[in-house]
C-alpha cells in the first residue's frame, strides 16, 4: 500500500502511527453516519422544553429549538456557557483552546450545526500539511518524520478563532436570553404529566420535556436524582462508563524548537494518551506556544503535580528530547485540568469504551427525558464538538416528533 496516498482516519492513523509511536491531537474522530447538510425538522410539539447544560450539546438543542418556535429555558451550573470549550484570549495573540480544539471531519460540519443555508460563515479552519513534522522520543532517542508518509490526516485547526468563538457569532445570539446560570440541577422528576427539575438553590421549573445536556462524569457521580430512577441498563451503563480525566497545558517559549506533534511510547494506548503539539500552528502569531494534551492513566503524571512542580516536570521531559532548549527558551505557561471543574470533572468518555455504552446512554426515557452531549451518541464515535451537536440534533428530531 503507497501510505502517501491515502486518506486516513483517527483510527487508521493511530494504527499506522502505532508502528512510529506517534499519535495525535484529542480525537481525529471518524465521520458518522449522520448527515452533514442541513436539515428541516418538522414540530409536532409545541410545549416547554428545559435543558440542563450549556456546553455544545445544550447550546446546540437550545438553537434547534428556536428555530422551531419552541419554548426552552436553558440551566447551567457554572457562571457562564461553553463548557468544554471555554477558550482563553489574554495567553496569546489567538485564542487558547483549553478543551475542544480541532474541527475532526470535513468544515461542512460547521454550516451543518448553523443549520439555515442564508447565514454566511466566515468561521476559517487550515488543515495539516505534508511536509510538517512529526517527532517520536523513546529510550533517550529522538526521531522525526513527516506527516506525508502516514497519509492525509483530517483534522483541521480553527484560525483566528476557536469553537468557543463559532458558537458565541453563530449560536449564542438566538439563545441569549434564555441561559440561567449558577444554577445546578439536583432532581429531574419525570413521574407526573410535566417534568420537574429542582437546584441546589431551592429552585423548581417545570416543562413538559427536559434534555440532559450535563458531562457524563456529572451523572457518574450521581449528582442528579432521577424520579422515577433511571433503568438498570443505563444506570449500569453510567457507572460502567471508562471516563478520562484530562489536562491541557500550554506553554510559551522564545524559540519554536518544537515539531508540530511530539509524541511518545505511551502516547497512544488503552489506557489513555499524550502528545505535545504546535498550538500556535497556522495561527497568524507572534507567539511560540507549545501545547500538551493528556487524558486517562497519562494524564495522571502531570495531574499530580501543580505549581513549580508540575512546570518543572514538564519543562524537564521537555529537556531530555530538546537538550535543555525548553527550560533556556520558557517564558510562561497556563494550565487546565479538567477533573479540578466542578460542573465537568473529568475529559470524556474513553476511545475504547464499547459502542454500546453510548448509544445506551442516548436513548431517551417516556417521552420526557432526553440526552445530548458527547457522550450520548446514536452513532459509533463520541467524545468530540462534532458528536455532541449531532446528538443535539438527534434529541431534538425526538422532543418534536414525541
Amino acid at each position: 500500500m503507497d501510505k502517501s496516498n491515502t486518506f486516513m482516519t483517527r483510527k487508521d492513523f493511530i494504527k499506522a502511527c502505532g508502528l512510529l509511536g506517534i499519535s495525535l491531537p484529542f480525537q481525529s474522530i471518524l465521520a458518522s453516519c449522520s448527515s452533514d447538510d442541513t436539515e428541516t425538522i418538522t414540530a409536532n410539539f409545541t410545549g416547554k422544553v428545559l435543558i440542563i447544560g450549556a456546553g455544545p450539546a445544550g447550546m446546540a438543542s437550545a438553537y434547534l429549538l428556536a428555530q422551531q418556535g419552541i419554548d426552552f429555558e436553558i440551566l447551567e451550573a457554572a457562571p457562564t456557557y461553553g463548557g468544554r470549550i471555554k477558550h482563553n484570549t489574554t495567553f496569546a495573540d489567538f485564542p487558547i483552546s483549553l478543551g475542544g480544539e480541532w474541527l475532526h471531519v470535513a468544515s461542512s460540519e460547521l454550516p451543518a450545526i448553523v443549520n439555515d443555508d442564508s447565514v454566511n460563515i466566515t468561521t476559517v479552519t487550515q488543515g495539516y500539511q505534508g511536509s510538517d513534522v512529526i517527532g517520536y522520543f523513546e529510550n533517550g532517542n529522538y526521531s522525526t518524520d513527516t506527516l506525508a508518509s502516514w497519509g492525509t490526516y483530517i483534522d483541521q485547526k480553527f484560525i483566528g478563532s476557536s469553537w468557543l468563538d463559532f458558537f458565541e457569532t453563530y449560536i449564542v445570539p438566538s439563545i441569549q436570553s434564555k441561559f440561567v446560570f449558577n444554577t445546578e440541577v439536583t432532581s429531574i422528576n419525570y413521574q407526573d404529566a410535566n417534568v420537574t427539575v429542582m437546584t441546589n438553590g431551592g429552585e423548581s421549573y417545570e416543562a413538559d420535556k427536559v434534555i440532559v445536556a450535563v458531562p457524563l462524569k456529572i451523572l457518574q457521580n450521581n449528582r442528579i436524582n432521577f424520579t422515577p430512577a433511571l433503568s438498570n441498563a443505563k444506570q449500569q451503563a453510567i457507572q460502567n462508563a471508562p471516563i478520562w480525566g484530562g489536562i491541557k497545558v500550554f506553554l510559551e517559549f522564545t524559540e519554536e524548537f518544537y515539531p508540530v506533534f511530539l509524541s511518545f511510547a505511551d502516547s497512544e494506548t488503552a489506557a489513555g494518551q499524550r502528545i505535545y503539539y504546535d498550538a500556535a500552528y497556522g495561527q497568524n502569531s507572534t507567539k511560540n506556544i507549545l501545547g500538551l494534551f493528556a487524558v486517562g492513566q497519562q494524564a495522571e503524571q502531570y495531574q499530580n503535580l501543580s505549581g513549580d512542580a508540575q512546570r518543572d516536570y514538564i519543562l524537564n521531559e521537555l529537556d531530555a528530547v530538546f537538550n535543555g532548549a525548553a527550560t533556556q527558551n520558557y517564558v510562561n505557561h497556563i494550565v487546565q485540568n479538567w477533573n479540578d471543574d466542578p460542573f465537568i470533572g473529568a475529559a470524556y468518555l474513553a476511545d475504547n469504551a464499547p459502542s454500546s455504552i453510548s448509544t445506551t446512554l442516548a436513548s431517551s426515557i417516556s417521552n420526557k427525558v432526553y440526552f445530548a452531549g458527547d457522550a450520548y451518541t446514536q452513532e459509533d464515535d463520541w467524545s468530540a464538538v462534532h458528536n455532541a451537536v449531532r446528538s443535539a440534533r438527534d434529541a431534538v428530531s425526538e422532543v418534536l416528533v414525541d
